[in-house]
């Protein structure tokens, strides 16, 4: 039988305290109650520093994947601002050049929040220039408004970050607790037992070895080719 481990990351700590409860469950743990009631005390708070670690990561995932889908869009309006541009005799290899830009291809290249700059630039600098065509002008207020957007999203992103740094910092503080309460109801365990609470041990912190799988047959080697 092998014995439970605490494990090296906090999915395996919290899955091996967990299945010490679940287990405590069903034998007398009144030999090691002590020990247990602080074990528990310290798996909770862990186990709930360790939801506050997915939560955070969850919502800067979030807000990453809309940052993400801004950014797309401020592509495509750099895009459509490039297709329009020429038809109102700006250059088709370089439609930005004459406004002082990168072109769409380098400024799409650029970084989430260097392309929202250069674009809101180009924006200002397209909509003075005059006798463009109302395409033109449409196209770069949209250009600039899927760059405020960008901004916008990416504004809260470092806040996020900073959360989610701080809930893990919360967590893995509380690690060295939880393995020192994990190692001490497991010694407890193990001197209840000595003294006669049988099964104790095994209970809490026996697992049964996995049965090993089983070798797949080799496939038959394939005939070989008649001569032709």
């Amino acid at each position: 039988m092998e014995t439970l481990q605490s494990g090296s990351s906090p999915g395996t700590r919290i899955a091996a305290g967990d299945s010490i409860f679940h287990a405590a469950e069903s034998v007398d743990t009144k030999p090691v109650a002590t020990r247990l009631a602080g074990f528990k005390k310290v798996h909770g708070a862990y186990s709930a520093a360790d939801a506050g670690v997915k939560k955070a990561g969850e919502a800067l995932q979030k807000q990453q994947a809309k940052l993400a889908e801004a950014d797309v869009s401020q592509d495509e309006a750099v895009s459509d601002l490039a297709v329009a541009l020429p038809t109102d005799g700006l250059p088709r290899v370089n439609p930005f050049k004459p406004f002082g830009a990168p072109s769409p291809t380098a400024l799409q290249k650029l970084g989430y929040a260097d392309e929202a700059k250069q674009l809101l630039a180009l924006e200002v600098a397209v909509l003075k220039r005059k006798g463009l065509s109302k395409g033109s002008i449409d196209a770069a207020k949209t250009a600039g408004k899927a760059a405020l957007r960008v901004q916008a999203e990416l504004s809260t992103v470092p806040k996020l970050e900073k959360a989610r740094t701080a809930a893990m910092t919360k967590r893995d503080a509380l690690a060295q607790a939880w393995e020192t309460a994990f190692a001490g109801l497991k010694r407890a365990a193990r001197s209840a037992e000595d003294d006669g609470a049988t099964g104790l041990y095994g209970a809490l912190f026996g697992r049964a070895k996995a049965a090993p799988k089983a070798k797949k047959a080799k496939k038959p080697a394939a005939p070989a080719a008649p001569p032709k």
